[in-house]
């Protein structure tokens, strides 16, 4: 996995504190107003509501960041999967004649440097990988159209076709996980939830303006770096937190 060197983008932090200084401002303005008075007799009932729709928050919260993970780590293991089932298909077509065995390992290692220069980017941006799916069906016509020439060389080439075999499903469910992304429904309703939580915030009636200062800033920073980390993972090929093409860069650089 790829990571940027700092784990929270320079322009993301700044707008957490853009939205934490809003907040802190917006507070202290209603504070000054007395907007808080008009509650001074609803305290618990606001803090029953905001224990609620807080609880109701860290469920759905957790629920999506344990989706968005499984798909982000599923992909990466798919990756791994494909990319190591394509090593084995240059590593044990050693024992064919080179005459067969080349046009193999050069339409593997065709597909694995376009993989890492285009494929990234499309999947990225919700592209088709059309010129990635050719050079794949290049790869599977050249292990099903070798022809051996004995017996060796048969069985040999019937692993081979095992192996083009699991790199194929390996590469379809890959792209199957790539393309998935948290339902817009889902995302909406954790957003809409995290502005319920400060919301009722800014109307609950704090004894010591401080402190509800603090509450507010603290609560907004908190649940803006949360809404980062989902909208961050949603995609996994770019982003601070995203799946690297090393396996592929590996194999098109270093297996002959």
């Amino acid at each position: 996995m790829s990571t940027s060197p700092n784990v929270v983008p320079p322009e993301v932090r700044w707008r957490g504190i853009g939205f934490m200084a809003a907040a802190a401002a917006v507070y202290l303005a209603l504070r000054i107003a007395g907007f808080h008075k008009l509650f001074a007799e609803d305290s618990e009932g606001l803090g029953a509501l905001l224990e609620i729709i807080g609880t109701l928050y860290s469920v759905v919260y957790a629920f999506a960041t344990y989706v968005i993970w499984g798909q982000f780590a599923a992909v990466e293991n798919e990756i791994l999967n494909e990319s190591g089932a394509l090593k084995d298909l240059i590593l044990f077509s050693k024992s064919l004649k080179e005459s067969i065995r080349e046009p193999m390992v050069r339409t593997v290692r065709a597909y694995a440097r376009t993989v890492v220069e285009t494929e990234w980017t499309a999947l990225s941006r919700g592209k088709d990988t059309d010129q990635t799916d050719k050079l794949f069906a290049s790869i599977i016509a050249s292990v099903t159209e070798a022809k051996p020439e004995d017996e060796a060389g048969q069985r040999a080439h019937n692993h081979l076709l095992q192996i083009a075999n699991q790199a194929s499903s390996h590469r379809d469910e890959r792209l199957a996980l790539s393309r998935k992304r948290i339902p817009r429904t889902l995302l909406l309703f954790v957003t809409v939830t995290a502005f319920a939580i400060i919301f009722l915030l800014l109307l609950f009636p704090f004894h010591n303006l401080a402190l509800g200062l603090m509450a507010v800033a603290l609560a907004t920073m908190l649940l803006f770096f949360a809404h980062f980390v989902v909208t961050d993972l949603d995609n996994p090929f770019e982003g601070t937190w995203n799946i690297g093409s090393g396996p592929f860069d590996e194999l098109a650089r270093k297996y002959h």
